[in-house]
Formats: structure tokens, sequence, C-alpha cells
């Protein structure tokens, strides 16, 4: 499987709905390229990751400031999770042994959350934990659960569907389980929840039964609207990261701040559009452009030496960044050569 499969398609997706699915049925396609996880720094540049051995394709999602990666390997009939250290490489974590699965973040204290698929292709989210292994999260009424970040706490957010078969962000937590954290824009309509800081605000994104889009924040019991576009991630400091648009313009990635509002991040030479995906404490953020010949381009935004191309591994496609620790590192995905 390759770039014209997961991340390619994950990239239409965005383009097209910004509602990410993160573990497809593998299909064979013509002229792919494979994709590997990586690391990156300022002083060392890109590191590829690799694969399990005989596996084809992995991409890192999540990093902890102990620069633990996590993310899948895939084949072109199986996903898995891997974990990965400067130590141990890559690896599957302990007791992790769920087919079909993927995962999306990572703690300080090595909780994993993510998605697999079950017997019957409902896709769950999982917390694993080195203790107690793998939990399903349940669901908030329907069949499908996605878990797409996790604070210090071991809370998680995504989104899952409703008995009524509606799409809502929920919190999970430890002591109280699932919580529907509703929607901005009206019963009818969709929400869905990708970053929580360690103090429980939440980001993400509500939409209208008309399909426009708009980034919200989760805080205090309400739901505010930050604007038109979806919101990826959040810090501690309450900085959020995400992707601005509208139904006649091109998505830019965006840093707000409860201070100066939505701030458009520059684009790279030659992008037509750009995504900011994830950020720091420290607020520097990371994402990807992409310009008008479908090339994507990872890029580390800094308010010093502002948007930055981080390479690829060499291939047709280009590079996603995903994420990025206190450290600087970097992690995502690259098509390679």
């Amino acid at each position: 499987m390759g770039r014209k499969t997961e991340a390619m398609k994950q990239t239409v997706r965005v383009l097209q709905s910004l509602a990410i699915y993160l573990l497809l049925p593998l299909a064979a396609q013509a002229q792919f390229e494979y994709e590997h996880a990586f690391l990156w720094t300022q002083a060392g540049g890109m590191q590829d990751l690799g694969t399990f051995p005989g596996w084809q394709n992995s991409i890192a999602y999540g990093i902890s400031d102990s620069g633990e990666v996590v993310g899948y390997d895939s084949t072109s009939s199986d996903e898995a999770v891997f974990g990965w250290t400067a130590n141990t490489g890559m690896h599957h974590p302990k007791g992790l042994a769920i087919a079909r699965s993927g995962a999306i973040a990572v703690n300080h204290s090595g909780e994993i959350a993510g998605v697999y698929s079950t017997a019957t292709n409902q896709e769950r989210a999982f917390l694993w934990t080195q203790a107690g292994g793998a939990q399903d999260l349940g669901t908030l009424g329907g069949t499908i659960t996605y878990a797409t970040a996790i604070n210090r706490s071991g809370d998680v957010v995504g989104y899952s569907n409703t008995a009524s078969g509606i799409q809502h962000a929920f919190l999970w937590t430890k002591k109280g389980g699932m919580q529907d954290l509703g929607t901005l824009l009206g019963p009818t309509s969709i929400s869905d929840a990708w970053g929580i800081n360690d103090s429980g605000q939440i980001v993400g994104r509500s939409t209208g039964t008309n399909g426009d889009d708009v980034a919200v924040l989760w805080e205090g019991g309400k739901i505010l609207s930050l604007g038109p576009g979806l919101a990826l991630g959040i810090n501690n400091v309450g900085q959020v990261v995400g992707a601005t648009y509208t139904p006649k313009t091109n998505q830019r990635a965006f840093l707000w701040t409860a201070k100066n509002g939505v701030q458009l991040l520059p684009l790279l030479p030659n992008a037509v559009a750009s995504f900011g995906w994830g950020l720091n404490n420290y607020g520097e953020v990371v994402g990807w452009s992409i310009t008008d010949g479908a090339f994507e381009q990872a890029f580390i935004w800094t308010s010093v030496g502002g948007t930055q191309d981080i390479g690829n591994l060499g291939g047709n496609y280009g590079a996603q960044a995903f994420a990025i620790n206190d450290a600087g590192q970097v992690v995502g995905s690259s098509t390679i050569q």
C-alpha cells in the first residue's frame, strides 16, 4: 500500500470534508508509493523510522515529551499499532495485539489512544495502558467511535455516532466514561473533537446542516466558535492550531489565541493550501502545505523562524507532519523512493 492509498486519500478527505477516516480498508491501486513514519529534529533532520519486518508502510501520529512515538504499520491487508523509542526501535506495545488497529496519540505516561476494527468491521476507540492493556471506550449509542487525542490525565477525546446515527464529539475519562460534548449548530448538526490539553480544554469542529464547518472550543461547559474551519490541537497555554476555510476559500493553517484571535501562518513557496495539525507548549506548529500539483510539504512554524519546510524521504508525494513535542521533535509520514 502506498501514498495513493492511505495518506493521499486522507489528504483528499481533509480537502473535501475534513472528516478523516484513519483506518481504511486497504486496496491495491496503480501508481502508488510506499510511505514511512519519520522523526525530525532541527539538528538531525528527518529520520526514517522504517516498518515492521516484511511490512510495507508506516505512519507516525503522536509523540510524547520523552520521545516515544506511536502510529501504525500496514500491509495490503492489515494494520497494526506500533510504538518506537530510540532505545527499542519499532515494536508492538506489550499486550496490544489488536488486528487492524492504529495508535493516534500518546501521553507522558505512555498511555496510548487509538482505533481498532472489530470482527464485524466497526471502528472503535481504545485506551491502552501498561498495567491494564487495551480498553474499548464504548460509544455514544451507535457503533463507531474514533479517538483523536489524549492528555496527561489519560482523558481521551474524539467522535462517535449516537443511537440516531449523528456524529458527536466526546470526552472520555477514567472516572466518568464517555460524555457527549454536543454541537454548536443545533441537534441535527455534527461535531468532532481533535485536541485536549491538561486543563481539559477541548477543540474540534461543528458542522451545520448547510455543510459549513466552524472551529470550536469546549470550555467550562460551553462551546465557543473560533471562526470558519477546523481546530486540531490545543496546548497548555490555550493556543489552538487548525485550518481555517470557507466554501469559497482554500484551507490555511492558523494559530489562535484568546488575545489575538486567528493568525494565518505563512504558506511555503508554491503552496496553495495548508493545514496546521500539531503544536507544543511553546507555540511551535507543525502541519503540511499542498502545492497546486498536490505535492505535500511538511512544515514547522515558529514565531522566530516562520514557516520552514522540513523535507521528505524522497518520494513523489511529499510528507505530512502530525505532532511535535516540547523538545521540538516532529513526527509524521513521507513517501519514500
